[in-house]
């Protein structure tokens, strides 16, 4: 692998905070983000990175954030072989030997002031950068300070930060005529390091491709194209936890395609619970079927060709959510079969769907009475014998 052996990464929240100064910054989802509502520069400073080797001759440093318009991202780097460096006094008068780590850590010290040691001290300055070849830099320790600058107010997204050591370059498999007049500053060894991030950043894209398939690892973009690519339909309308879920379980799902039971399961993988589905066998086959075959057609269907899903209300709170539950059934059920959704309320309706212990129950007695004061005579009321109502239509 053409590239640094080793590597340190920041891609969570904990490696932000770890031994770190932060102001004006927050955290969503592992990514460093500038607090627009503060109207301050977001501003990360690092304690020291340790490579356990002096003068190691750092390799790259890689950064991946988004970036608004009228925003900008300020990157000072600086590397030593020690942690102890001389600068100017809190006074005024005259320089002091500080340990850095001890200087950026200290909460007494106006963030401001910290920033313009990096600068004092000699570090390396870059303005929005994504891809540094940091051969210029020699020490066992390295220290970051980052500003995250919107003129906007707009938020500066930093989502990962990866920095390899030490130096690997593709003229370390060269003949040894090509490095006679290798200095500092190189020009073969700069023109080659292009080629060399383009091969490296190929070669990590292939290395990685098992995690891309892996649903709990792989990106929300990825996420939808494996969706696409096992043939599930709006993937959109699932969100990405439970479209993690439903990947595991979309295989056992396809299997079973067609029947109830994936009817079943990829409405309880939706909504988190499983639903009642009746089936025309189901109803058919019903002791009161021929007695009561008027009723039970009109809420069960008349053909064959027609099924009942049942869920309670509080899984179905708007006529968007009935909409999309209908779309996930119709991507599992048979092509020709029709789906008869029916969303349970806390209410009774006479000739309508009502199941004792589910959307109705027995508690105790009362007085069944036609509300004769009213002109509509279609209502029915319950009255206890605290004369208290309960009210329900037929």
């Amino acid at each position: 692998m053409a590239s640094g052996a080793k590597y340190f990464i920041l891609n969570r929240e904990d490696d932000w905070k770890y031994k770190s100064m932060i102001k004006d910054v927050i955290f969503e989802e592992d990514m460093m983000l500038s607090n627009n509502k503060s109207g301050e520069n977001g501003v990360y400073i690092s304690s020291s990175f340790d490579t356990l080797q002096n003068e190691t001759i750092w390799h790259r440093m890689r950064l991946n954030y988004d970036l608004p318009n009228d925003s900008l991202l300020r990157l000072r780097l600086y590397t030593s072989d020690s942690k102890t460096v001389r600068i100017p006094a809190p006074d005024g008068k005259g320089l002091m030997e500080s340990d850095i780590d001890k200087y950026i850590l200290n909460d007494d010290i106006d963030i401001n002031r910290k920033i313009d040691i990096f600068d004092y001290i000699g570090a390396k300055k870059y303005e929005n950068p994504t891809d540094i070849l940091m051969f210029n830099l020699k020490g066992r320790y390295l220290w970051i300070c980052m500003e995250l600058i919107s003129y906007s107010r707009k938020q500066v997204k930093v989502k990962d930060v990866k920095i390899e050591f030490p130096k690997v370059t593709f003229t370390d498999y060269l003949p040894e005529i090509y490095k006679e007049h290798d200095g500092k500053d190189s020009f073969l060894e700069r023109f080659l390091g292009i080629f060399q991030s383009i091969y490296v950043d190929l070669e990590d894209r292939i290395d990685n491709t098992p995690i891309n398939f892996d649903p709990e690892m792989t990106s929300k973009d990825f996420l939808i194209w494996i969706s696409r690519w096992l043939s599930i339909k709006d993937a959109f309308i699932w969100g990405e936890d439970r479209l993690k879920v439903l990947l595991k379980q979309v295989t056992n799902i396809y299997k079973s395609k067609g029947t109830k039971q994936s009817v079943s399961r990829i409405v309880e993988e939706f909504v988190g619970v499983e639903p009642i589905v009746v089936e025309q066998f189901d109803v058919k086959n019903n002791q009161n079927y021929e007695i009561q075959k008027n009723h039970i057609e009109g809420l069960f269907g008349d053909n064959g060709y027609v099924f009942t899903v049942i869920l309670d209300e509080k899984y179905v709170k708007s006529p968007e959510d009935y909409i999309e539950i209908l779309r996930i059934i119709n991507t599992v059920k048979p092509i020709d079969s029709i789906c008869n959704l029916v969303v349970l309320n806390d209410k009774i309706y006479l000739d309508h769907h009502c199941y004792i212990g589910i959307n109705s129950y027995i508690a105790k007695n009362y007085e069944f009475v036609i509300d004769e004061g009213r002109k509509d005579s279609n209502t029915l009321m319950l009255v206890d014998v605290n004369s208290k109502t309960l009210k329900t239509k037929k």
